[in-house]
């Protein structure tokens, strides 16, 4: 019976959850017909790369591979990396771009579709990666960063401040730690879903910092009612991890 992408990726080192690595698949597929290429920044051992892949597009991942991770420091990722796509039979449409994001955008020319950030999450190197990518993405495209939502306090304020309330994205909404933002046009309709989706989140973010509650309620409460209440296309995905 062949393994379903969670079964190859779950002994993958990493911090993407199920729900997260299901909600990468399926905006991968469902961006299939818009024009553009997918870019991941940070793969750490491909855990990642692996759930993007699914689409059987081309995957530019880039990352130095040094170890350096947001908390603190690890063996240097690089041959794990390729290892683990091999297995998982995704290396032939995965091009590793060992350099950091600052390095890679230097000569970077082709458009996106989807643009994938999980490097540091400290603000600078945070505020960087969006800067220096997000504008090549095109219309229709997507952005998403993980550990943005209630996760590093460097990637919420990038994420609040550029996509949630960024004006160039028309739709968006949260998956587990991570927020995304469509890129396009915004009608009245998507106006109006737009701001009831910036109130939720920002009041769903004002739970998590409410001290007296514990923590374990405020993860139950909080994806709960992102899972009943958040509008957008992906709502089935925000669910508990």
């Amino acid at each position: 019976m062949k393994k379903t992408t969670y079964e190859i990726v779950k002994d993958i080192p990493g911090w993407l959850t199920k729900h997260e690595g299901e909600f990468l698949e399926k905006a991968t597929k469902s961006l299939k017909s818009v024009r553009g290429t997918i870019v991941e920044i940070g793969s750490f051992c491909g855990k990642s790369t692996i759930w993007l892949a699914q689409s059987g597009e081309t995957i530019y991942a880039i990352d130095p591979h040094e170890g350096v991770v947001s908390g603190g420091k690890t063996n240097p990722t690089h041959k794990a990396f390729l290892k683990n796509l091999r297995l998982a039979g995704v290396d032939t449409c995965v091009k590793p771009i060992i350099q950091t994001s600052k390095d890679a955008a230097r000569d970077w020319n082709k458009p996106l579709k989807l643009l994938f950030i999980d490097g540091l999450h400290d603000f600078e190197h945070a505020s960087e990666d969006f800067s220096l990518w997000s504008p090549f993405i095109i219309s229709g495209g997507m952005i998403a960063m993980h550990d943005a939502f209630c996760g590093w306090e460097g990637a919420h304020d990038v994420a609040m401040r550029h996509i949630v309330y960024g004006k160039e994205y028309s739709e968006i909404g949260v998956v587990g730690s991570i927020i995304f933002g469509i890129k396009g046009h915004s009608s009245i309709r998507s106006r109006i879903q737009k701001i009831y989706n910036q109130l939720f989140i920002e009041l769903c973010s004002g739970i998590y910092k409410l001290r007296w509650v514990p923590k374990r309620i405020q993860f139950i409460l909080v994806h709960r009612f992102l899972k009943i209440f958040l509008l957008n296309r992906f709502s089935s995905f925000n669910g508990t991890f």
